[in-house]
């Protein structure tokens, strides 16, 4: 379980927010990466290689991993931190979402530095040799982890992302200002507190999210495009279940079912990564993967208009159809992960889901990134005749 659990959150949801971290920062920002090309390669490469020996180690614990893990993934994940910080303290434009961009990168620093800290409970010398206190390697740095991983880096930047995105991409209006401006600093604040308190705080955690979901559906319902599109479909997912887990989450025990109970921690967890993180960022891809490449190919066409015949319409990159599969695995998977909870016997279907589901997903990218190269060879060819 951890070793899947850290394939998704490191794997698929942190390499995704990363890149788009990259891509939002010049249009927001002003500013962009220095030497781009040279930062991503290296850190690209070594988390990919840091993400497998850390899955591979929770499989097959094994004293060269424990060593290779944290090396690789401190480079990769250092790499970028530092590179996204020299960028974000710089005097960039007051857009709201910068100040969720860089409390966002301050959670992922938290996050490595966490992960480093349990990691190295894998050395029979690293205690003695920081001497690190009792509690430093206790549960409660596990659960801090967990909660500024999946809510300080990965919900504080989706929040953030939003307040750009759907007034853009959307057509609707933009959030209200006091979202805009207290919430991501509230649930940041929220959760420092949270690694000394978290019984009292997460409550408070829980009803933000609940606050945004509420804005997010409203903003939402206000568009001028009203369209039928599948990004909004996975948004309004995201906020209903934001929205179910503030109502299951005040639910006493009690008057919960008794494995449902039990369960309930988990159950929650798994179905704030699913139906929340994941869906956001599924939908994201399925809009921002056809408009990168249209953009980037009309783009090349600004000093040969005849070139722009060879650009395919925007759906021909993503065929809408295909995006709405998309939707339905992950539904049907989401759905599948909750009962396989409560049923750890039936664990065999939700493994053949994820394999489709996702499968399913890096089949629509190849086909995206396939079609934008093969244009991108028409355009260079016309341009040298």
């Amino acid at each position: 379980m951890l070793a899947l659990t850290h394939g998704i959150t490191l794997g698929f949801i942190t390499m995704v927010m990363m890149g788009a971290l990259l891509q939002l920062l010049p249009v927001i920002g002003g500013i962009g990466l220095a030497k781009p090309r040279l930062i991503v390669s290296l850190s690209h490469s070594a988390l990919v290689i840091g993400t497998l020996c850390l899955m591979a180690n929770f499989i097959w614990p094994s004293s060269i991993l424990s060593i290779v893990t944290p090396l690789f993934l401190v480079l990769g994940l250092g790499l970028y931190i530092v590179a996204t910080i020299w960028v974000l303290q710089k005097k960039l434009s007051q857009d709201y979402s910068i100040v969720g961009f860089r409390l966002a990168i301050l959670s992922l620093l938290l996050v490595l530095l966490l992960g480093t800290l349990i990691l190295s409970q894998s050395f029979s010398f690293s205690i003695d040799f920081l001497a690190i206190s009792a509690y430093f390697v206790s549960k409660s740095v596990t659960n801090s982890h967990a909660l500024i991983g999946l809510v300080g880096w990965a919900s504080l930047l989706i929040i953030s992302v939003s307040f750009q995105v759907i007034p853009l991409f959307h057509v609707a209006p933009s959030f209200p200002k006091i979202i805009t401006h207290y919430l991501p600093s509230g649930l940041f604040i929220l959760l420092i507190t949270a690694i000394f308190q978290s019984e009292m705080i997460i409550p408070f955690i829980v009803l933000l999210h609940g606050v945004f979901a509420t804005s997010l559906l409203l903003i939402i319902s206000k568009r001028k495009r009203k369209i039928s599109d599948n990004t909004i479909r996975y948004w309004q997912l995201a906020a209903i279940t934001l929205l179910v887990l503030n109502v299951f989450y005040f639910i006493p025990p009690s008057y919960l079912p008794e494995k449902t109970a039990q369960n309930r921690t988990v159950l929650i967890t798994a179905i704030y990564i699913y139906f929340y993180l994941l869906a956001v960022i599924q939908g994201m891809l399925l809009k921002i993967l056809p408009f990168l490449s249209y953009t980037h190919l009309q783009q090349l066409c600004l000093t040969n208009f005849a070139a722009m015949q060879y650009i395919p319409h925007m759906h021909e990159f993503l065929n809408k159809q295909h995006g709405q599969w998309l939707l339905y695995l992950h539904l049907i998977t989401g759905l599948t992960l909750c009962v396989t909870i409560m049923m750890p016997s039936v664990y065999w279907l939700l493994s053949l889901l994820l394999i489709i589901e996702f499968s399913w997903l890096l089949l629509l990218m190849i086909k995206t990134v396939r079609l934008y190269f093969s244009t991108l060879n028409k355009i260079n060819s016309s341009v040298n005749e």
